[in-house]
């Protein structure tokens, strides 16, 4: 029998969280806004490295680390590499009109558009589209405004024949949909910035246009070799935002600490009706992993302009929640458009009386309890299936866990009924990291609990949080330091000492 719907409010979240990551830009990246970002609801802070150079992006993190430290609020930043920009040269000032069937000619080299008596010749910031694009594959300009097929190649010329009218500008994007060009990942560009965000301790990098695993890893040795050392600096999230990405997802969330749903890119060079579909087996394969997802573009589009939203638009927001997205993302809205702080508060709104929606009527997002019983499990995942469970058997109203990596904490927070994890770590980078964990509010304490204080601990911050009353019950999870795998389960009674 269906649950009777009885609607929710913010008030009724449970202190279940949603991460919410603003992209920053000359509408948000002042001090006063960012600090109306943060109260509005803002937890990640995302830098566009596609826009802007090093000494820009040092200025913003300055001023996000002395609000963050001001507000006493710990903020993570995320530093989204720009990737292989593949854009068109220069074109005449208005640009260029291209009618059905109009031929339009790539040449190698060329650094100006030119308009001929039969056709338009362009240029390209990667002269290999020459070469590497074949016969039959589409050529998307500006977003896919305009749309081109290849038909031959004419030595260092690709022509390309256009399907129907446009306007050609300057530099506008290019997407090759069907073309697996020979680029180097990461790119030099990448590479730079990656070096600067470990130099500058950002607590994510996002890498653009992965196609599979081989980028990954390309991307964990540069950075390993500038951090000198030997386990991964700076957790790494592979945008999925190219056909060849979707079809290796399951071997690029092996080696990547977290997925982001790069709608934009994927909108262009994929069928648009296949994005709802691809959103949707992204969150389940990310979620098999056990790795954070985050969903991305256009959101919160019209805010951009006005604002409030379409209700198309909250609908969207709340179904990535309720398909189990850990963090939601704003981009123009927040970087340039006219209502930042508005764009965030309706988003955080909209997470929090979706949560609450979720936990009344037992609204789960997967299957991990059910398919944990059918594979082989080892002893984390083992005690992950064994604090579920407890919790559920006793109602508890919320996990308590001390991670110094974030790993179990990341692990608890896969659970399916909406169940708030409390997670303490002593390092503030951990704590920044944990941020982007669906569920997880972390707590940065001095120095960690050993097993004889962790309950007490447990009891004080629970009460400090609001998040259970004298005779509820909490789970901790105790682990011991020495040995990772040795861990108890502690269910414990708000209010009647330690164990």
């Amino acid at each position: 029998m269906t649950a009777d719907f009885v609607p929710c409010t913010d008030a009724d979240s449970e202190h279940f969280r949603t991460a919410i990551i603003a992209t920053l830009g000359p509408a948000s990246w002042e001090e006063s806004q960012l600090e109306r970002l943060i109260d509005a609801g803002a937890t990640v802070f995302r830098l566009n490295f596609s826009h802007g150079d090093e000494a820009s992006h040092a200025r913003t993190l300055q001023r996000i680390r002395a609000v963050s430290k001001r507000l006493g609020v710990p903020i993570g930043v995320l530093g989204d590499l720009p990737g292989p920009k593949i854009r068109l040269t220069d074109v005449p000032q208005g640009g260029i009109e291209l009618q059905t069937g109009g031929r339009v000619v790539f040449v190698r080299g060329l650094d100006r558009a030119e308009v001929g008596d039969d056709e338009i010749r362009l240029g390209c910031t990667i002269d290999n589209i020459v070469g590497d694009v074949q016969v039959g594959h589409r050529v998307l300009i500006d977003d896919g405004l305009v749309r081109l097929v290849a038909r031959c190649l004419e030595g260092d010329r690709l022509v390309c024949e256009g399907e129907g009218p446009g306007r050609i500008s300057s530099h506008k994007g290019v997407n090759l949909p069907d073309t697996d060009l020979d680029i180097e990942m990461p790119t030099d560009r990448d590479r730079r910035f990656a070096s600067w965000a470990i130099e500058h301790g950002l607590d994510w990098v996002a890498m653009s246009f992965v196609r599979g695993a081989d980028d990954v890893r390309s991307l964990d040795a540069h950075l390993r070799s500038c951090a000198g050392t030997e386990g991964r600096p700076i957790p790494i999230i592979a945008k999925m935002e190219v056909p060849q990405a979707i079809e290796q997802a399951r071997l690029i969330v092996d080696e990547v600490d977290a997925v982001m749903v790069a709608r934009g890119d994927l909108g262009v060079e994929m069928d648009l009706a296949l994005v709802p579909s691809i959103q949707k087996h992204l969150l389940a394969v990310a979620r098999d992993a056990r790795i954070p997802c985050i969903v991305a573009t256009q959101m919160l589009q019209s805010m951009v302009e006005s604002p409030a939203p379409t209700r198309a638009e909250a609908s969207d927001v709340a179904n990535a929640i309720f398909d189990g997205a850990d963090a939601v993302m704003l981009s123009g809205e927040t970087a340039v458009g006219a209502w930042p702080v508005e764009s965030v508060e309706t988003m955080h709104r909209i997470c929090r009386i979706t949560e609450s929606t979720m936990r009344s009527l037992s609204i789960t997002t997967g299957g991990d309890l059910e398919a944990a019983a059918s594979v082989d499990m080892g002893p984390l995942e083992a005690l992950v299936d064994a604090a579920w469970t407890a919790a559920l058997a006793c109602d508890a109203s919320c996990l308590v866990v001390p991670s110094r990596s974030g790993v179990h904490a990341r692990h608890l927070s896969r659970n399916t009924f909406h169940l708030p994890v409390l997670s303490l770590a002593d390092d503030a980078r951990v704590v920044r990291r944990m941020l982007l964990l669906r569920g997880v509010t972390p707590v940065q304490v001095e120095r960690m609990p050993d097993r004889a204080s962790l309950v007490s601990v447990a009891d004080g911050l629970v009460r400090q949080h609001g998040w259970a009353e004298d005779g509820e019950t909490i789970v901790v999870v105790a682990r011991d330091d020495e040995v990772d795998s040795g861990a108890r389960i502690i269910v414990h009674r708000i209010g009647e000492g330690g164990f």
